[in-house]
């Protein structure tokens, strides 16, 4: 296994600007008046759309003079038909600007290649089928956990392929401006930033232990990982009334996407797969529920990054512990984690599920996500994914001296 010293040469991918923090937003009209832009979609779900929660972005575009149009058709874990529906409405626009969660960004990324490029949808699935630039590209999340504002990857459900999810990955998705402001969240229901948090603790976790990991992503997933252990509690808990809270899991999601795009992830986002397409479960969620049972089976292969983690989630060593019994503990408060933020650490909360349907999960997880389990810190073949779905059955086990 070779990982990158502070000597070696990286890649660092990143989207042209980002802005953080309370007022963020002010950036997407500034963004406008320089780029003369006239016309503008904003692509997001029905949800965020009837709420306002789409206000502010809608709000800074028209101070700029642009003439706004709404796409409101993003529905969780999207569609190439949504893509395809978004693309026709952007036509003349001069900008593209996604507003919401993950679905809503990642829409916006391709759905702004698609118009710039007259060819079937699913001809720019996969790595570095993008033909070129997509035109202008803002970014506006509005829940703290994807990091789709700052990489250059999209995920959708195929419909003509049974809804499997499908990757594109292209420098040209990365956003033009990704206004990151943690005031867009504070309208998040309990659940939703569990979730959200949850996803942006896996991609940081992963990102830390990924063989393609380097200093730089070191350094950004050590800090997400420490603000989602100070925050996601209170910020699931306490919602609007924490703005701190808040505004660190926008920052943490951010960090943490940024962590991801340049070091890969792990078999996490594999067996999430298979989860999500057989019964419907949410992204972030079964990255949840998913992390802790992962964790417990890699941490044999890096028990001194495991040991780090245990202490980036505010665990303490015990006298006379050892490497191994503190690196196990990050598993632990990963589980308490999910039981504080009210998520099962069980998958049979969402479903009955025996021998031959792991089975079928894994053949999934390496049909569509090798790269991800290529990428893990210990190697797995099929026996090993079947065995930690099994284990993710059975869920949390009591820990020693607990």
């Amino acid at each position: 296994m070779t990982i990158g010293s502070l000597t070696d040469s990286h890649t660092i991918r990143s989207p042209a600007h980002v802005e953080y923090g309370s007022g963020a937003i002010t950036a997407l009209e500034s963004f406008a008046t320089e780029r003369a832009v006239d016309s503008a979609l904003v692509v997001t779900d029905e949800y965020l759309a009837e709420s306002g929660v789409i206000e502010p972005a809608t709000a800074r575009l028209e101070a700029a003079g642009v003439d706004v149009a709404v796409y409101d058709g993003v529905a969780p874990e999207p569609k190439l038909s949504m893509v395809e529906a978004a693309a026709e409405r952007v036509a003349d626009r001069d900008l593209v600007v996604g507003v919401g969660g993950g679905s809503s960004m990642d829409t916006a990324k391709l759905a702004a290649a698609l118009a710039n490029h007259d060819r079937p949808v699913r001809e720019l699935l996969g790595t570095d089928n993008v033909p070129g630039e997509t035109g202008p590209l803002a970014l506006v999340p509005t829940t703290a956990g994807t990091g789709s504002e700052v990489t250059h990857i999209g995920v959708f459900a195929d419909e003509r392929d049974g809804g499997v999810k499908k990757v594109v990955f292209s420098p040209h998705l990365f956003a033009d401006l990704a206004a990151v402001d943690p005031d867009l969240t504070k309208t998040m229901p309990p659940g939703v930033a569990a979730a959200t948090g949850l996803d942006a603790l896996t991609h940081a976790v992963e990102s830390y232990v990924s063989l393609l990991r380097t200093p730089y992503t070191d350094v950004l997933a050590r800090r997400a990982v420490e603000l989602v252990a100070e925050n996601l509690r209170p910020a699931v808990t306490q919602g609007p009334d924490n703005d701190a809270a808040r505004a660190n899991m926008s920052l943490a999601a951010t960090l943490a996407g940024q962590a991801f795009v340049n070091s890969g992830l792990g078999a996490v986002h594999a067996l999430t797969y298979p989860l999500g397409m057989e019964c419907g479960l949410g992204h972030g969620l079964a990255n949840g529920v998913l992390l802790p049972h992962v964790m417990r089976y890699n941490v044999p292969a890096e028990v001194g990054r495991f040991a780090d983690l245990a202490a980036l989630l505010g665990e303490t060593r015990r006298p006379g512990e050892s490497d191994r019994q503190f690196a196990d503990r990050s598993v632990e408060a990963v589980f308490d984690l999910l039981e504080d933020v009210g998520v099962p650490t069980s998958i049979a909360a969402y479903g009955d599920f025996d021998r031959a349907t792991f089975e079928e999960f894994a053949d999934v997880a390496f049909e569509y996500s090798e790269h991800n389990v290529e990428r893990n810190p210990r190697a797995m073949d099929r026996e090993d994914v079947i065995a930690v779905f099994e284990a993710a059955v059975e869920g949390r086990e009591p820990a020693d001296g607990r």
